[in-house]
């Protein structure tokens, strides 16, 4: 039997064992519970960074789907209508037109999906709902719905949701339902924008293949040496070293900044740009305060201002928008400086024509395009082209003249007796009548057309209107007056033949034919530009022709008069060049106090403003749209709203003074009597449209309405 010493002893060690595997247990239990903690916490870790990744990517397609809605919005088929301002119920009555072409365009329009499945729309009274949308094979979808605004339907909500996995995110803007034309000019023919004048806005020409496209001229080359041989040299260093049309190199430019401050230019101004005011300021600004005033640009020579037009444009420049606008800081100060913030033309330039069929018309007489664009062009867009080429004249604005028609016939029923009973108090005053040539006080006179041109297209006898009021009075065809000093009060409208028609009697819309049939002889000798023209119930004389534009049509002449309201003339299927064609020479003002939506509408008429010797007689303003077949416009004017070139036969849309001759073009004619005068041309988005105008609407996007939801 053991002692117990010897039980002792052994109960001793089993105690000993017995602890060893309780810490041996405790220690592995604490391993476990952390590698489980670890893994717990790893696997977290995961998962929240997926569940980030996956809300990430649910945003991502959220947006996706507003962007991609916005653009649908700007290139899809949207509806017209002839209504100039959209108000809550014209937007109301629109809808059931805009939802049905969202539709077309993701079903039907030749811009559909691709996949049979995304192009299934749902739609109810107030909404249209897409299909889930892929944004890349295998990855997140959004889905976009539009719909009225309850509270103001002139506005559209779109949400767009973008579901991925177990997340979910939906953002949502407003867009304007909206009719604007948003150029300060647009045309079908070439754009010639001269000196000392300013446009603000962009300028489109929509014929691809008219030559060139646009001539623009440096507001700075024409009245100082030292600066014109400075800017030569930019212009050098421009077309080797920049990349654009744009003639200013930016500051975040590295590589071009550079290679300027290695040629010695840098930006004066602090506007992040080197352009050519900076070398305006640095050869004027003597006192260096980044401002010239009028002492500092007088010539120390003749004590005159080098060019006091072009000081009064640049000053001018971004003037009150609408009645309760409060000027700028620095508007009409008598100084130039940045608050100013001149550019050639603010806003983006685009053109039908490509860059390369523009070079390739260029080179046989030795130019680029950059000789053809001078001045700075600053787009007011982020990212936008300055100079833009190839665009689809769809994307620009429907110019067909016939889309204008309603908006000129809304102003014939607004003169004549639809005014108001006629009075005529002969010799001094007509109103709300139709002219006719036995009201002319001031005998007949015999002139060319265009009136003091070098050339010239045809010579008219004319009855002549001296010192006489009209309001409301309607012009009729034929007539081919001169009104001389008189006054327009209300609306003017001017009749001429609408279906133009070949010898055998088509129609045609051709604007050769519209010359053959400005020409074609009815009475008297054959056509000459020499034999004065008679009008219609006219019998001509040995050596004078009546054609059938000119008892049809009608050449006016205004000389020395004042417009206080618009004047407008019907749609012609074709341009007929002389033929229909109105003439604003003298001191001819406009005034427009009656209508501020128009100043002009004659879709197929050709319009020449100004004098061709002394630009400067003619100061006026022209309010809202300014439509034309085409216009020439000399002189000291402002145009407050959009000018539109609707006619294809004349040679070039001419803004500014170009020279004596309506036949060419001379950029380096001598300076005109009086100076070259001044236009500021600026698009204004606060001007409603005339009815009548059937143009698309737009669909704009409101930026400050975006918002981001949780789903």
């Amino acid at each position: 039997m053991p002692s117990q010493i010897e039980r002792a002893s052994h109960g001793a060690g089993r105690r000993r064992r017995g602890a060893a595997a309780v810490l041996a247990m405790l220690f592995l239990v604490l391993a476990t519970t952390l590698t489980v903690a670890m893994y717990t916490l790893a696997t977290s870790n995961v998962q929240t960074a997926h569940n980030f990744a996956d809300v990430a990517r649910a945003q991502a397609a959220a947006e996706a789907g507003l962007r991609w809605m916005a653009y649908r919005f700007e290139h899809m088929a949207r509806p017209k209508t002839t209504v100039g301002t959209i108000t809550p119920e014209v937007a109301d009555a629109l809808w059931p037109a805009i939802r049905q072409a969202i539709a077309d365009d993701l079903t039907t329009s030749g811009n559909q999906m691709l996949d049979p499945v995304e192009r299934t729309v749902t739609t109810d009274a107030t909404s249209i709902t897409t299909a889930p949308i892929s944004i890349e094979s295998g990855g997140p979808k959004f889905t976009v719905t539009v719909q009225q605004d309850s509270s103001d339907p002139t506005y559209l909500l779109v949400s767009s949701t973008g579901p991925y996995r177990n997340a979910s995110r939906s953002d949502s803007m407003q867009f304007k339902i909206d009719k604007k034309i948003k150029y300060a000019v647009v045309g079908k023919v070439p754009i010639q924008i001269g000196r000392n004048t300013i446009v603000e806005g962009p300028v489109a020409m929509a014929t691809p293949n008219k030559y060139p496209p646009l001539l623009m001229l440096s507001d700075f080359m024409h009245f100082d040496d030292t600066l014109a041989n400075r800017l030569t040299q930019w212009n050098q260093f421009l077309q080797a070293n920049h990349n654009g049309y744009d003639n200013r190199v930016s500051v975040n430019n590295s590589v071009e900044y550079a290679a300027a401050k290695q040629a010695g230019y840098d930006d004066i101004n602090g506007d992040a740009y080197i352009d050519e005011y900076d070398f305006f300021l640095e050869r004027f600004d003597s006192d260096g305060d980044k401002a010239v005033t009028a002492a500092e640009f007088t010539n120390p020579t003749t004590g005159k201002l080098y060019d006091e037009n072009l000081f009064k444009a640049m000053d001018l420049i971004n003037g009150p928008m609408f009645d309760g606008d409060p000027p700028r800081l620095g508007y009409n100060d008598g100084k130039i400086d940045n608050t100013d913030g001149y550019a050639k033309v603010r806003g983006n330039i685009v053109l039908a024509t490509t860059a390369d069929a523009w070079t390739a018309n260029l080179a046989p007489q030795g130019k680029d395009i950059n000789d053809m664009i001078q001045g700075t062009v600053a787009p007011t867009e982020p990212g936008q082209v300055p100079v833009e080429f190839g665009v689809d004249p769809d994307n620009m604005l429907d110019l067909d003249p016939a889309n204008f028609e309603q908006a000129a016939l809304g102003f014939k029923n607004r003169s004549g007796s639809n005014a108001g009973a006629p009075l005529v108090v002969p010799g001094v005053k007509i109103e709300n009548k139709v002219l006719s040539a036995s009201d002319a006080n001031g005998g007949t006179a015999i002139e060319r057309t265009p009136y003091g041109s070098t050339s010239y297209q045809a010579t008219y006898k004319r009855p002549v209107f001296r010192n006489m009021t009209f309001r409301n009075v309607q012009i009729p065809k034929g007539l081919n007056a001169l009104f001389d000093n008189c006054k327009f009060e209300g609306v003017t409208w001017v009749e001429g033949e609408r279906d133009i028609t070949t010898s055998t009697g088509a129609i045609t819309y051709d604007k050769n034919e519209g010359m053959n049939w400005a020409k074609r002889k009815v009475a008297g000798d054959n056509f000459s530009a020499s034999k004065p023209l008679v009008g219609a119930g006219q019998t001509p004389a040995t050596g004078e022709t009546r054609t059938r534009g000119s008892e049809r049509g009608n050449n006016l002449r205004f000389n020395n008069c004042t417009f206080e309201g618009p004047i407008a003339g019907n749609y012609a299927t074709a341009y007929t060049h002389f033929a229909n064609s109105w003439e604003f020479t003298g001191a001819t003002m406009f005034n427009n106090q009656v209508d501020q939506t128009a100043t002009i509408v004659s879709p197929q008429v050709n319009i020449e403003m100004g004098s061709f010797t002394d630009p400067n007689s003619a100061p006026s303003t022209l309010i809202g749209v300014v439509v034309a077949g085409n216009i020439d416009i000399r002189g000291s004017s402002n145009v407050d709203g959009s000018i539109i070139i609707t006619g294809d036969g004349a040679g070039n849309t001419t803004l500014a003074y170009f020279g004596a001759s309506d036949a060419s073009t001379d950029p380096n004619s001598p300076m005109p009597e009086g100076g070259w005068g001044r236009l500021n041309i600026r698009y204004n988005p606060h001007r409603a449209l005339p009815d009548g105008i059937n143009l698309a609407i737009d669909l704009m996007p409101v930026i400050g309405t975006y918002s981001e939801n949780v789903k």
